[in-house]
């Protein structure tokens, strides 16, 4: 189980890391800055159905009607009714119109952050981290990528993640010039991110494309990385200041998952392994943005060169913090109550 289903006073029988943690009652209100992505959507349902109704969700008004799925209603539209009809409060927000800042962040004690790529991230991230420290902001949880010694390889050639990376670097200075304090989980590859990147061949083709030329890779369940957001959202005294490394349970190849996809859609996948040049290809033929190929691709490059099955690569953190072991790929496609309503993945 994955999305909390019982009262604050049953947590711990849900997260069981939240047993040995002092619950801080204090914990006002929450912006979620994205409660229609993977995680901040986890997150904001979570906290709901534990009973913390003092939660504001911001949604990009620009998904708003646009995204098909979810039976005869938009997607996005689909999942902000779903988060409306739990008790939060949603809001229209972009990262790029700074105007909206005051009103996202009125009355807010702590933000959970989960970052979109953005054109103008150098100067978006400190101006919103900037109206944070002006508006009292107690506390900033960031989802980032591995800070760890693969980490440091995906952050030196890979933009996204020296993206990322360099808004952590800003918020870990906070503290100093402000009262805001951080927590800067940082997640491994997500099991989500092939899915959504490769929904339409999935659906449709019936195909899943790789160049990791069967070197295992370090998958981490989106469910138990929103988990461990909970966690430190409700004992944030015990998290202040502090960087995780959220990573899953060991390698496993992309024809495993391709296998286990086939399973969990109940038809035939293909697993289609490329090398390098030939998958950049295929990821442009999809149509999918300029920034976006070339992260894939390079994300696919030292995949290959198999670093993540490097026992270096793994932390303890996400099970510390959880109190369990890291959610398979396999036991991710089985828990659908935790999945975003009106589509089957991610």
């Amino acid at each position: 189980m994955s999305l909390l289903k019982k009262t604050q006073k049953g947590l711990a029988d849900i997260i069981p890391g939240l047993g040995r943690f002092t619950f801080d009652a204090d914990v006002g209100k929450v912006f979620v800055t994205s409660g229609t992505g993977v995680i901040g959507y986890r997150v904001a349902a979570s906290l709901l159905e534990a009973g913390h109704k003092n939660v504001r969700v911001g949604v990009w008004k620009g998904d708003r009607g646009k995204i098909p799925g979810g039976g005869d209603k938009p997607f996005v539209d689909g999942l902000v009714a779903a988060l409306e009809e739990k008790g939060a409060e949603v809001v229209d927000f972009d990262w790029t119109d700074a105007a909206c800042y005051d009103t996202v962040l009125q009355g807010v004690n702590t933000v959970f952050c989960s970052l979109p790529n953005l054109d103008d991230w150098a100067s978006v991230f400190p101006a919103f981290l900037l109206k944070c420290k002006d508006m009292k902001v107690e506390h900033f949880i960031k989802i980032s990528f591995l800070h760890n010694k693969a980490g440091m390889v995906y952050r030196e050639k890979v933009p996204f993640v020296q993206f990322h990376c360099t808004c952590d670097d800003l918020l870990e200075q906070a503290p100093l010039n402000s009262r805001i304090s951080y927590t800067i989980l940082c997640a491994s590859h997500l099991m989500t991110t092939p899915l959504l990147h490769q929904g339409d061949l999935l659906r449709k083709e019936h195909k899943f494309v790789t160049a990791s030329y069967g070197m295992g890779v370090n998958y981490v369940s989106p469910n138990d990385v929103a988990d461990a957001a909970v966690v430190v959202i409700l004992n944030r005294k015990e998290h202040r200041n502090k960087v995780y490394n959220l990573t899953g349970p060991g390698p496993i190849t992309d024809a495993e998952v391709c296998k286990l996809l086939s399973k969990a859609y109940q038809t035939e996948i293909e697993h289609v392994s490329l090398g390098y040049h030939d998958y950049v290809k295929s990821v442009k033929k999809r149509g999918l943005p300029t920034w976006l190929v070339k992260d894939s691709a390079t994300f696919e490059k030292i995949k290959a060169s198999g670093i993540d099955e490097m026992k270096e690569s793994y932390s303890k953190d996400l099970e510390k913090l959880i109190g369990r072991k890291p959610e398979t790929f396999e036991g991710y496609f089985a828990n659908t109550e935790a999945m975003r309503p009106g589509i089957k993945f991610p």
